[in-house]
């Protein structure tokens, strides 16, 4: 994978270099045999000189594993807002931590996946009804 593919797809994600690191490591716990301990940096600089070819596999299989995320979940959450009215509302997340307190049992799962799924079933909502869902942003806990 190129550094330019990686930046790309990363962007298209919609996750920061730290939450793909994170959704990375949660993935992909090892790497060539060993643990990976991967953080933002390390993401960054793959994005300037290119990843190890020991995690090009395993970085394919991460974007994979998050789009393959948002789509169950953005279907799961257009059933529960189906039928939807104008007071349907879906809650979003400003932080990691609020989500994963509300949401543990998808702990380190970065917070940005949600949102995105919760976008697009919206999104289905109205197109399919005219119906415009409320967003409920969950602010950050303390």
């Amino acid at each position: 994978m190129t550094p330019i593919e990686l930046a790309t797809r990363r962007r298209v994600t919609g996750l920061t270099s730290g939450e793909f690191a994170r959704l990375f490591v949660t993935i992909e716990r090892k790497v060539g045999g060993e643990s990976a301990h991967w953080d933002a940096s390390d993401v960054e600089s793959w994005e300037l000189v290119g990843p190890p070819v020991t995690a090009d596999q395993h970085l394919n299989d991460t974007f994979a594993a998050a789009n393959e995320f948002v789509a169950t979940l953005a279907k799961r959450l257009y059933r529960m807002i189906t039928p939807a009215d104008e007071g349907t509302v879906v809650t979003v997340f400003d932080d990691d931590v609020t989500f994963w307190a509300e949401q543990p049992d998808l702990g380190g799962i970065p917070h940005a996946l949600w949102n995105i799924a919760a976008l697009q079933a919206i999104e289905w909502v109205r197109r399919e009804t005219g119906v415009v869902c409320t967003l409920d942003v969950r602010p950050a806990i303390g």
